[in-house]
């Protein structure tokens, strides 16, 4: 299986060649089932993390405030998204979700295109699929339609359109002009990536999957591409890394992160928190939206061993399939690559399925190689290529329905706050802050006797839980006739 990339001058082959010819056919599907799958998503409600990040944040209220705010703000470029919306559309939900939409869109395409510089003759259709899947798969909702998710989706497709201009720059090495203005475009791209979310800084390794795995580099040639394309990608990180250290606002954030809980308990959580991941791919009717997932502190204790035995599983199989299927070892790099901030940096959620979005595209791509391989196998043994061509294409369109189907559903929760709760502390049950928020739904519509209900569990729970105890009194008192 010969590599799309050789050292020599960069060409594309003729598989790429055919499938480039064809960018509209391919574009305009992709684009129209994943509008028709969000299309309830545009009907979304403001939620959670919406009315302090956007509606009540006092430093959007005007441009002004916002510029003069901006030595002591984290992620600038996404609260100036926000700003924007909200100076065009002020407390309309619906309209927020519309540039989340566009940038799922954009995403989906990056992927579709960086991939068709990967392919071989034995994988055309990966390239469709990989974004084809990207595009539905319903662990993005959380990203697509959760407003304040835009900080995954926004540094997501900034960090796709940098690889894939680096991409580009690879391509022109002959103009050096051309060259360095998609290399200027690659490096400004990573740099607003940054400032939309703070997990793009794994962007020079994922450079470096790419060169090895996709490339085929090694040695020398290895080393000079190093030097002269990979170089510029980590002094940015180290001059915006000399940046955040000295930023207030950061600087308090990491405090407050590392305090959560201690390293190795998290690490452990972790652990079996991105196993449990895995699951919500294959089995995304248990998606939540505030998981409940218990912090471990031994590597004993069930399921660690498990989750073990599964990393290194994986990791094994992407290290022996790097020869004979490379596309699947750089998906199962790029998914472990994208994985590392979340799972080093302690935050208050062990999951969030927001952080899986740009991680997703690994796991899918892996998940595709071995169905196109598989699918390859079959019709060689069973000699019946094109039955076993029908029987795939129609496995595949039944995968596709089921997800779009499922991610419909999904996106009906965010149409209002009580819905999105219950589902939440039907999942959750013994968590307390989903009862808490189902609470404060209910208590939005006037329904105080559901809203003292969940209130109270919220408070039985997690009797420390100030907010509960606060909230159970006001509705109390609401009750009574005292407020």
């Amino acid at each position: 299986m010969s590599p799309l990339y050789h050292q020599g001058p960069m060409q594309y082959n003729d598989v790429v060649d055919r499938l480039t010819m064809r960018p509209v056919l391919v574009y305009a599907t992709l684009v129209a089932v994943t509008v028709a799958t969000y299309v309830g998503a545009l009907r979304g409600a403001f939620q959670f993390d919406d009315l302090f990040t956007i509606l009540i944040n006092p430093h959007l209220d005007r441009w002004g405030t916002f510029v003069g705010h901006l030595d002591h703000m984290v992620r600038p470029l996404l609260y100036a998204t926000f700003l924007l919306d909200r100076s065009l559309y002020g407390n309309s939900a619906n309209a927020y979700h519309l540039l989340n939409l566009l940038l799922h869109l954009g995403s989906g395409l990056l992927v579709y295109r960086i991939l068709t510089r990967a392919v071989t003759e034995e994988t055309t259709p990966i390239p469709f699929l990989t974004a084809l899947l990207f595009l539905i798969h319903p662990i993005q909702t959380e990203t697509v339609t959760y407003i304040s998710g835009r900080a995954s989706g926004l540094m997501a497709f900034g960090y796709l359109l940098a690889l894939f201009l680096y991409i580009k720059t690879l391509e022109y090495l002959d103009d050096r002009r051309i060259s360095r203005l998609y290399f200027f475009g690659a490096v400004t791209s990573f740099l607003l990536s940054l400032a939309s979310k703070e997990t793009a800084i794994t962007f020079p390794l994922v450079l470096l999957l790419w060169d090895i795995l996709v490339r085929r580099l090694s040695g020398a040639s290895l080393f000079a591409a190093i030097r002269s394309h990979h170089l510029p990608f980590w002094l940015m990180l180290l001059v915006v890394g000399l940046a955040v250290w000295s930023h207030p606002r950061y600087t308090a954030l990491a405090q407050f992160s590392f305090g959560i809980r201690p390293f190795w308990d998290n690490l452990l959580g972790e652990l079996n928190a991105v196993t449990y991941a895995l699951l919500l791919f294959f089995c995304p009717w248990k998606q939540n939206f505030d998981h409940d997932l218990p912090v471990l502190h031994s590597l004993f204790q069930w399921p660690l061993p498990f989750d073990l035995l599964v990393w290194c599983g994986l990791a094994s199989a992407a290290f022996v399939a790097v020869r004979r299927l490379p596309l699947f070892s750089f998906g199962i790099g790029w998914f472990y690559v994208q994985l590392l901030p979340t799972s080093l940096i302690p935050r208050i959620d062990l999951l969030s399925e927001r952080n899986l979005y740009l991680a997703s595209i690994g796991l899918l791509l892996a998940v595709v190689v071995l169905g196109s391989r598989l699918t390859h196998w079959l019709t060689k043994v069973l000699q019946r290529p094109r039955l076993v061509r029908i029987g795939a294409g129609s496995l595949a369109l039944a995968v596709v329905l089921a997800l779009c189907h499922m991610t419909f559903q999904r996106n009906a929760l965010y149409h209002d706050p009580v819905l999105l709760w219950s589902d939440t502390v039907e999942k959750s049950p013994q968590k307390a802050r989903p009862h808490n928020n189902l609470g404060h739904a209910y208590a939005l519509r006037d329904d105080w006797d559901r809203a003292i209900e969940e209130f109270r569990t919220a408070a039985k729970l997690d009797p420390d839980y100030a907010l509960a105890q606060k909230n159970l009194r006001d509705a109390y008192l609401h009750q009574v006739g005292r407020q």
